[in-house]
């Protein structure tokens, strides 16, 4: 009898282990479904461009760059890889676009101006036909990348690009408007699930841009000019109106558009002796100022005068100066001018201006 009870006992243990093992597997955690996410990205351009003059067709006229991060969650065995897809519903394509690459092309919706987008470390192409390269449904566009169950459940595709603004034709000033230029979508490669592309609602924007005219460009050696006048002997400056030691200057200005003909300068600051229409000495020397004068190659012709004290709209009888081939070289001079009998010292003053065409 104590041989049945002691087997009895045993099939009873059999059987509570069984039963615990059904219910631990009945705990065990699902798997995490796949999904893959990003955000959007805007290409870092100026918010304003300005139309060169003298660029050819094909120049960059500015460059923008942007970086995206595709993130892929859940990968398994069973589902892999997850695959990033750029197209499908691409923007406007421009007329010189090159399906092989490398990089899209895209309209800008102003005449004479595409967004050429490129990017790494897989190089961006409209291509289409291949449904293991190209966008949804073997649409225009390409892949950046894919994230496979090898990697773990989780992993990440990045994608640098860059655009160039590139003239295409004649440009005129306007404004570009914000475009969705890429669209992203994410898939398995014949997986019943997750064959279907499903957008990721992340696109790579181009930027509103505004386009200005161009404009006249002073020479880097005219963006602060420094004039050093002789030393000159007390003895020449002892009346009232009396000058000495002329020294001539220049500005040069570049790149002028081909319809400026013409150009003048406004001289102005707050040291102007509203009395002589001189800049006052900020140095020791006394009864001295600096007077300026128009120089050789302008309108005035001889040289003469220029009175600070007078109103821009007059031109502060500063003469007009000619534009050749875009560029134009403006003199004029400075020199010691005497308010009384001037005293031994330094004589240093500055003046600002500015240049004005039509």
């Amino acid at each position: 009898m104590m041989h049945r009870f002691d087997h009895a006992l045993r099939c009873a243990q059999h059987l509570a282990l069984l039963l615990l093992a059904i219910v631990a597997a009945s705990w065990a955690p699902r798997a995490a479904a796949t999904n893959c996410t990003a955000s959007s990205a805007t290409l870092t351009f100026p918010p304003t461009v300005t139309i060169p003059t003298n660029a050819e067709v094909g120049a960059t006229l500015a460059t923008g760059t942007a970086n995206m991060t595709f993130t892929c969650t859940g990968v398994s065995t069973q589902h892999t890889p997850a695959t990033i897809q750029a197209g499908q519903y691409l923007a406007t394509l421009d007329a010189t676009n090159n399906t092989n690459g490398p990089g899209i092309t895209f309209a800008t919706g102003v005449s004479g101006l595409a967004v050429l987008v490129k990017a790494t470390p897989v190089q961006a192409t409209s291509n289409s036909g291949d449904a293991s390269q190209d966008g949804p449904t073997s649409t225009a566009g390409y892949v950046p990348g894919s994230v496979a169950a090898s990697s773990g459940s989780s992993g990440t595709v990045t994608a640098d690009y860059t655009a160039t603004l590139i003239k295409t034709g004649p440009i005129a000033p306007g404004n570009i408007a914000s475009i969705n230029l890429i669209p992203f979508w994410w898939y398995i490669p014949g997986d019943q699930t997750y064959g279907t592309s499903k957008s990721l609602n992340a696109d790579l924007i181009l930027p509103a841009i505004s386009l200005t005219a161009p404009s006249c460009y002073l020479s880097s050696n005219s963006i602060s000019i420094p004039v050093t006048l002789p030393g000159v002997a007390t003895s020449s400056l002892t009346t009232a109106g009396q000058t000495s030691g002329r020294t001539a200057f220049s500005i040069s200005v570049t790149g002028c558009p081909s319809n400026v003909s013409s150009i003048t300068t406004y001289f102005y600051g707050g040291n102007i002796d509203t009395n002589t229409g001189a800049l006052t000495n900020n140095g020791s020397a006394t009864n001295v100022e600096v007077q300026l004068l128009n120089g050789p190659g302008g309108s005035a012709g001889a040289l003469s005068v220029i009175n600070l004290s007078q109103p821009q709209a007059t031109a502060q009888n500063s003469s007009v100066f000619p534009v050749s081939g875009g560029n134009a070289t403006l003199n004029y001079y400075g020199q010691y001018y005497a308010t009384g009998a001037t005293t031994a010292g330094s004589v240093t003053t500055s003046v600002t201006f500015t240049i004005a065409y039509p």
